[in-house]
C-alpha cells in the first residue's frame, strides 16, 4: 500500500496493489503545471486509488485536451490526472509519502520536450502517447 499527500497535508490518498507504470510527461500542460522540464506520474487502476482525507479541498482543472487534473486548492499541489479512455488514475509521484518500488518507466510527449533537458536514463521514449493507450495524440 502506498500513501501520499499534498504539501499542506489537507489532502491524503492511498493506492493499493501493483502500480502499472511511471511516466515522465514532457507535454506543455505538465511542464506548465509543474514548473519543470517534465512531470512524473504513477499509474494505478482507478479502483485501487482513493482519497482518504480532504477530497473537499480538491479543485478540478479540465485542460483543452480533456484531461481532468485535480490539485489542492489550499497549497496548489498537483494530485491526480484522469481522462475518458484512460484505464488508470495517475498521481503525481512527488506527492508520495511511501516510496514505491519503481514500476516500468517511460517518457511521453518527447516531441514537446524542452531543448535544455537531455534524456539520458535509457527508458523508452514516445513522441506522444504510447500506442497501447489507444488515445488520440494531443499536446
Amino acid at each position: 500500500m502506498l500513501e501520499g499527500s499534498c504539501a499542506c497535508g489537507q489532502v491524503r490518498y492511498r493506492a493499493t496493489g501493483p502500480l502499472t507504470e511511471m511516466i515522465h510527461c514532457h507535454c506543455s500542460d505538465c511542464r506548465k503545471r509543474h514548473g519543470a522540464a517534465f512531470a512524473t506520474h504513477v499509474g494505478v487502476p482507478r479502483e485501487r486509488f482513493t482519497f482518504v482525507q480532504g477530497q473537499d479541498m480538491l479543485q478540478l482543472y479540465r485542460s483543452d485536451s480533456g484531461t481532468r487534473r485535480w490539485f489542492c486548492r489550499c497549497c496548489g499541489s498537483k494530485m491526480i490526472s484522469e481522462a475518458d479512455g484512460w484505464r488508470d488514475t495517475y498521481f503525481t509521484a512527488g506527492t508520495l509519502d511511501t516510496p514505491p518500488a519503481a514500476p516500468a518507466q517511460m517518457h511521453i510527449f518527447v516531441r514537446s520536450k524542452v531543448g535544455w533537458y537531455e534524456i539520458r536514463d535509457g527508458h523508452p521514449q514516445h513522441s506522444t502517447y504510447p500506442i497501447k493507450w489507444d488515445e488520440p495524440a494531443r499536446d
